[in-house]
């Protein structure tokens, strides 16, 4: 079962294990710019899944009034597929409720997308480069 920990303070050994989940997938294995990757890291609150004390899941959340904006949803390679992406979107959606969010929001690359239409989200909008990969805006209302 994924432990999920969540902090907005940068020193934390959290933010660390954060980046460093980002790193392997955006940087070394989608050869994302690690400037690009970095990007807005002061004011979001940073969620990491842990399995064993082990940090294997990773995403970023922006809070704006009634809307999330979530981002840098990623899991470490080995441990695809167990469905921790699941739970660390459902931990994200249930605070969300939580705080009275009407609507979540992400840019989805487009390789991911059915992972989020299972989830409940929409694509809205044409597709956009970001990071040098083809992404559409996908939300779900809550």
């Amino acid at each position: 079962m994924l432990e999920i920990e969540k902090t907005v303070d940068l020193d934390r050994n959290l933010y660390k294990d954060a980046v460093a989940i980002r790193e392997q997938v955006f940087v070394n294995e989608q050869g994302i710019p690690i400037e690009k990757e970095m990007k807005g890291e002061d004011g979001p609150c940073y969620y990491v899944g842990y399995v064993d004390g082990h940090p294997v899941a990773t995403a970023r959340v922006v809070k704006k009034a009634n809307e999330w904006l979530i981002q840098r949803v990623a899991v470490v390679s080995e441990e695809r597929n167990k469905h921790y992406g699941t739970e660390m979107m459902a931990q994200i959606e249930q605070d969300a409720l939580a705080q009275q969010a009407e609507r979540l929001i992400l840019h989805a690359q487009d390789d991911a997308q059915s992972f989020y239409t299972q989830l409940g989200y929409q694509v809205e909008g044409d597709q956009f480069e970001e990071a040098d990969l083809p992404h559409h805006v996908m939300t779900k209302d809550l």
